[in-house]
């Protein structure tokens, strides 16, 4: 299987290294000169929990540079590089490309849908954290509770999907395939709203929940935001609604950890 992934930031890298290693043929797309050049030179150093790998993996600046019609193409660039991104792209696309975002957040299917045929845009969110220690050099933060959910615009699931599901699910990282996955998104956004609280206080996930009223605030939003998409008619079962008591875990890795919302919002 051909992909192509649009953006060689944290998550980018750690889904191009898994694609990678289950066998798919996959190139890393990002802007970033330096980067790109880092990883065609040395490959991309991947840490997760006591395993680390050099993963040798193709890498250009730009989608013209493959010449390929790809099997998925995958965005994992910032919500605010979407629009300029899905454009770039369509150069790869063909008419059994499947285009899938597993960006965090609501609106990127939106925004792809200006370039792409909707049947064809698959979306999700990755239930996993990660950081760069240096330049290609990826952590990834992946645990037993770590996912990866996806479905399609189109509401079914077929031969294709599972595919993709088998693809990513190789090396061991749980892969969730539902016919229906909004309920997933809109949790995932819960849970993500309240990184602009650690971004708000300047502090690590641990810092701020070890300060005193910072947790009421921060379920305050998550309540909000569920109340919006119950609105919307999203549909919750209790138990995405119980997960961590509908609380931020801290655990020690992430202790210190400064999630990429707050890191934007500090970097101005």
């Amino acid at each position: 299987m051909k992909v192509a992934i649009i953006g060689a930031g944290v998550m980018g890298s750690l889904i191009g290294a898994i694609l990678h290693k289950a066998g798919a043929e996959v190139w890393l797309v990002d802007a970033n000169e330096t980067i790109v050049k880092h990883i065609q030179m040395n490959g991309l150093k991947i840490s997760i929990n006591d395993t680390e790998d050099i993963v040798k993996i193709n890498a250009v600046q730009s989608p013209s540079e493959i010449d390929q019609i790809m099997d998925v193409i995958i965005f994992l660039v910032k919500g605010c590089y979407t629009d300029v991104a899905a454009k770039s792209a369509k150069c790869l696309a063909g008419d059994k490309t499947y285009i899938m975002t597993l960006q965090n957040g609501i609106g990127n299917v939106e925004i792809l849908a200006r370039y792409y045929n909707m049947d064809q845009i698959l979306y999700g969110i990755l239930e996993f954290a990660g950081k760069m220690v240096e330049l290609g050099h990826i952590r990834g933060f992946i645990g037993k509770n770590s996912k990866i959910c996806f479905g399609s615009t189109k509401k079914v699931i077929n031969n294709d999907l599972k595919k993709i599901a088998d693809l990513l699910g190789r090396t061991g990282v749980k892969v969730i395939l539902r016919d229906d996955i909004d309920s997933e998104v809109w949790i995932k956004l819960r849970n993500n709203s309240t990184n602009v609280v650690f971004g708000l206080l300047r502090l690590t996930m641990g810092q701020a929940l070890a300060a005193a009223g910072t947790e009421e605030l921060m379920l305050a939003v998550r309540n909000e935001v569920i109340a919006v998409g119950t609105a919307k008619g999203i549909q919750f079962t209790e138990d995405q609604l119980s997960i961590n008591g509908g609380k931020t875990p801290i655990n020690t890795e992430l202790y210190a950890h400064l999630p990429s919302t707050a890191q934007d919002m500090k970097n101005k």
